[in-house]
């Protein structure tokens, strides 16, 4: 008799420990989905996710370690928290299903930060290409304004020949501008000098036939 009571406190004990293993579950499952386990975006940095310790708890799933001690490896309580086959099957589909969508994210962000990473060297070749042309173009100016010069310079030594032609010309032409003048004034110098002859010679003339001329007045008379 005293067996059976053992047995039916034992029973009831148990039942206890069911109902109240159910009952902080249902607390802690209240409490979890009280507190939805959302990240929260960055409203600085627009769809930049936001993880700080106070989120952590939120994120994690329900565990209570206590509920899975063991005292008697041999004899394990009926009061661990079971799965049936059925749950096991469906809650490992489950799992794998949710693991293999978070791998293929997982794929999808290493594959999107890649892609970042892509387009900032594209960015760096682009500026490095833009600075390059830019180069390239002042270069090409320092060039013109070389061949511009070039000119000038060339302008400047065809302008110098013409100068020197010229002068050297002008001084040919001063020599015999100058032989020139002297053939001029030694051509005023005979002339004059033969005006001065011819008028001698004409005053000579005159006083000889004034002389004639007295002396047939004088025999006239």
């Amino acid at each position: 008799m005293a067996k059976i009571d053992t047995t039916k406190a034992a029973a009831k004990a148990v039942a206890e420990k069911l109902a109240g293993r159910k009952q902080n579950s249902a607390s802690s499952t209240n409490s979890t989905s009280a507190t939805p386990a959302t990240i929260p975006i960055d409203s600085r940095i627009p769809g930049l996710l936001t993880v700080t310790p106070d989120l952590i708890p939120g994120m994690m799933p329900p565990f209570q370690p206590n509920q899975y001690h063991i005292s008697d490896p041999l004899n394990p309580p009926e009061t661990l928290p079971q799965a049936n086959q059925s749950q096991f099957d469906k809650g490992m589909k489950i799992y794998e299903g949710a693991t293999r969508s978070l791998k293929l994210t997982g794929a999808a962000l290493d594959l999107t930060r890649e892609k970042f990473t892509v387009i900032g060297k594209h960015s760096k070749a682009f500026g490095a290409g833009i600075q390059a042309a830019t180069e390239i173009e002042k270069v090409k100016g320092n060039y013109l304004d070389y061949l511009n010069q070039k000119e000038v310079t060339t302008q400047k030594s065809v302008a110098l020949d013409v100068s020197q032609v010229k002068t050297i010309a002008d001084t040919n032409i001063s020599v015999y501008s100058k032989d020139e003048l002297d053939q001029k004034l030694l051509q005023a110098q005979i002339k004059a000098e033969e005006l001065r002859l011819k008028t001698v010679e004409s005053q000579g003339n005159l006083a000889s036939f004034k002389a004639q001329l007295g002396d047939y007045l004088e025999v006239k008379s």
